[in-house]
């Protein structure tokens, strides 16, 4: 594939700061914000020494980000070529940011997953269908790149180290490869307002939509280039009524 020149000079500079930059297909027109990546190196959950190790990798797969990217442009890496991940008590974790877990079925995690509501939420804007959800592997990454607004990795946000938040937004602000997508899924919660969200993508909120705890704001910019989605956290109780009211606003925006 070919990777565009924002992304390129983005990886060269993170590669020199050790910034994280995302997992997912670069030239998407869909960019996902979370919160953060969720390790646990402390061993939170208590749980066996295989545990552990996989967490400590993910770590160290976190860290190690930008210079797999660098890796990947060098070798003009393409999705195809990147061999289906194994899972098990004695696979290394080897990934890669271009299409990390590739193979791994949704039947794998829980309902309230964040990849599970990722995946439904591509179903929903690209096939308007979410019949698919248990039929195949996870392929969101082809068409979606993913990011954190909290550049410290945490199992849960109560314990998430969230100083670095403030120079992460103004990372964004200043940034043309993420300034660049048409369309910005900020899926943090209440890590980001709108006075702020105006501010860093230089856009106007439009509507509220949505009830109760099942809420999205929309934002575009002054020529409609750019539509800037803010909500929850797509994980637990996330419902598909949600999922598919943001996937309707951004099908009719995109096509």
């Amino acid at each position: 594939m070919k990777y565009n020149e924002l992304f390129i000079k983005t990886t060269i500079e993170c590669k020199k700061t050790g910034t994280y930059i995302g997992t997912g297909n670069p030239n998407s027109k869909i960019l996902i914000i979370g919160k953060e990546t969720a390790t646990d190196v402390e061993n939170k959950a208590k749980r066996d020494e295989h545990y552990v190790r996989f967490q400590r990798e993910s770590l160290q797969d976190f860290e190690e980000n930008a210079i797999k990217w660098d890796s990947n442009i060098k070798n003009k890496v393409e999705i195809n070529s990147i061999p289906d991940w194994i899972g098990g008590k004695d696979s290394p974790l080897i990934l890669n940011p271009l299409f990390p877990y590739k193979s791994m079925h949704p039947k794998e995690q829980k309902e309230g997953h964040t990849w599970r509501k990722y995946q439904k939420l591509h179903d929903l804007v690209f096939l308007n269908d979410l019949s698919l959800i248990t039929k195949k592997e996870y392929d969101f990454h082809n068409h979606i790149f993913l990011t954190e607004m909290n550049s410290s990795p945490s199992k849960h946000t109560k314990y998430a180290d969230k100083s670095g938040i403030s120079n992460r937004k103004q990372f964004f602000k200043e940034n043309e490869f993420f300034q660049n997508f048409p369309v910005i899924i900020l899926a943090c919660s209440n890590y980001i307002n709108g006075n702020e969200i105006e501010n860093i993508f230089n856009v106007t909120f439009d509507k509220k939509y949505g009830n109760g705890k099942q809420l999205f704001w929309t934002h575009y910019n002054s020529d409609k280039t750019k539509l800037v989605i803010h909500t929850r956290q797509l994980s637990t109780n996330v419902s598909n009524d949600l999922l598919r009211e943001i996937a309707n606003e951004v099908r009719n925006f995109i096509k």
